[in-house]
Order: C-alpha cells, then sequence, then structure tokens
C-alpha cells in the first residue's frame, strides 16, 4: 500500500469516526455502542502519516469528538471514564513535528475570546453630552407625534381589570369548587359523567379552560377519572380528599378540535 493510499485510507476511517461521534452527541446512538479503545486504536494507527496541516486538523476533531462522546458516557454512569487516554510521548511527538507557522495556525484557530474591553474616550464623552444636550423635552417630542391631550395616569377598579383580564373575578380555588359542584349535579342520575361531554364549552377556548379545571378537580382530590375502552368517565367525590400538593401520576389528554369531533 502506498504513502497515498494509507493516508486517504486514514482521513475517510477518522471522517467516519468524527461522523459516528456527531450522531452520538445528536442523541442518534447510544454513547455506549462506540467502543472508545477501538476509536483511539483508529487514531494512534494514522497519527504517523499525518503531514499536512488539513490532516492534523483532522486528527484534533477526531480526539475531540471521542472526547465529548467519553463525557456523555461519564455522564449516564455518574462518574468519571478513565477510557480516554492520550500517551503524553505521543502529543509531545504531534508537538515537536509541528512548525512555528503550524503552530501560530494552531493559535488563531483555537482562540476565542470571550471578553471585549471598551472604554471611554474624551470624543465619545463629548459627543453623548451635546446628545443629550440637544435632544427635546418628552412633551416636545410627544407634540410631533400627534397624539391629542396628555391624559395622565388614573384608578381603575376590580370589574375594569377584569375585563381587561388582568385579574381574575373569582379565585381559582373558587372556580374549582363551582365546577365540582356542577360535576356531582351531572352526575347524580349515574354517578359519572362522560369526559368529553362534560368539559365541552360555547367555544374552544372555554373547553380548553375547563379542561384544564378538570385536571385540578382530579389530581387535588375532588374527583376521580376512569376509563373504560375508548370511554372517559369522571365521578365526583362526595367528600373530597385534598391535598395542596397535588397527585404525583399524569394522565396527559390531548385536546383537539379533531378530538371533540370525534367524542360527539
Amino acid at each position: 500500500m502506498t504513502e497515498k493510499v494509507r493516508r486517504l485510507s486514514g482521513r475517510r476511517e477518522l471522517e467516519e469516526l468524527i461522523q459516528t461521534c456527531i450522531s452520538i452527541e445528536n442523541r442518534r446512538f447510544n454513547p455506549f455502542l462506540l467502543d472508545i479503545s477501538e476509536a483511539l486504536s483508529i487514531i494512534r494507527r494514522h497519527s504517523s502519516h499525518l503531514r499536512t496541516l488539513d490532516d492534523h486538523l483532522l486528527d484534533m476533531r477526531a480526539i475531540t469528538s471521542v472526547a465529548r462522546v467519553v463525557g456523555l458516557q461519564s455522564a449516564n454512569l455518574r462518574f468519571q471514564s478513565s477510557a480516554l487516554y492520550v500517551d503524553p510521548s505521543m502529543v509531545k511527538q504531534k508537538l515537536d513535528s509541528l512548525s512555528r507557522e503550524q503552530l501560530a495556525e494552531f493559535l488563531l484557530l483555537s482562540w476565542h475570546p470571550i471578553v471585549e474591553l471598551e472604554q471611554l474616550t474624551l470624543a465619545s464623552t463629548k459627543e453623548a453630552k451635546e446628545f443629550w444636550e440637544k435632544m427635546l423635552s418628552f412633551f416636545e417630542r410627544r407634540k410631533r407625534l400627534h397624539l391629542g391631550p396628555f391624559v395622565g395616569p388614573v384608578s381603575t377598579d376590580l370589574a375594569e381589570l377584569a375585563r381587561m383580564r388582568v385579574v381574575e373575578e373569582k379565585a381559582y380555588t373558587r372556580k374549582m369548587q363551582d365546577l365540582w359542584k356542577e360535576l356531582k349535579a351531572s352526575a347524580e342520575k349515574d354517578e359519572r359523567v362522560v369526559y368529553w361531554d362534560f368539559i365541552r364549552g360555547p367555544d374552544f377556548a372555554q373547553t380548553i379552560a375547563r379542561a384544564q379545571l378538570v385536571s385540578f378537580l382530579v389530581s387535588y382530590g375532588y374527583a376521580n377519572l376512569r376509563r373504560k375502552g375508548d370511554s372517559m368517565f369522571l365521578i365526583p367525590k362526595a367528600n373530597p380528599d385534598t391535598h395542596l400538593e397535588g397527585s404525583p401520576l399524569s394522565f396527559p389528554i390531548p385536546i383537539t378540535k379533531e378530538a371533540l369531533v370525534r367524542a360527539k
């Protein structure tokens, strides 16, 4: 095998290793599917065939990619992995083989400053002072917008805030209790109510609001949710077993307009 063929083969193996690591980082594969020892043996096997700057960059990308996968494995196992080991002599050999120009280029490629220093100058301070001195007052600038007479702030009442939906007219707990009473009244005959029939409101927005309240009724012990086949039923409790922290269980129910049509 010629030197050129060995270099091409080595580049291809390193590129495949990098792509595998990227797929693992993107959570397409389990990080433990990568054999770290085999990955490092691939890197070591081709380290003696590095000639150009691109070869060295590819080699460094492969090492850092494998290192990130080891980090993912360590996070999953909750301990520091010792699988990644780079022979110091190999690192020294790589550095000794680089020219000053290559070392300088590596420095520029790895240099990512995170701090920027800015300072005030006499000219910028003078410019800022002139800007504020020439700026018109608030009232003068407002006249140019033709907004009419200036109206100062006024007070408002609870009804106006409720109309603007800034505050609720009823406390959330009061809303839950009212809905619980409605549920008990609806379930007097059969002792249960069809879930979709009960949450349906005059429009989709109110249906969502009722569904949210019902979820709290179930979570906080005011009612039970039972499933029978493809149907769901709400069963109110005569004496609710309320608990402020809510239920630790979760039962997601997707509510879409299509789901409401199917439930009719």
